[in-house]
């Protein structure tokens, strides 16, 4: 079902302030969806001509976006042990 996609790119070109951090490596993940939503992310897909993982990547990006990560070198951020 996925395409591989360029490095950093992000389909549709939008360069958004809550997307990854620029230089960020992309990671694969495995993801179970329901027959019908995979049907419908691929019909998207090829009507928007941007991959299945860009759109996955805008949808999921905006949903999780209420959530802020702290920074790499945070120091209020407490370490596990």
């Amino acid at each position: 079902m996925g395409r591989n996609e360029a490095k950093g790119r992000h389909g549709d070109g939008a360069n958004r302030a809550d997307d990854s951090p620029a230089g960020a490596k992309p990671v694969k993940v495995t993801l179970h969806l329901s027959v019908e939503t995979a049907q419908r992310l691929g019909v998207e897909s090829a009507m928007r001509r941007i991959s299945q993982s860009a759109i996955a990547e805008e949808v999921l990006a905006a949903y999780l976006s209420r959530w802020q990560l702290p920074a790499v070198g945070d120091p209020s951020r407490k370490e596990a042990g």
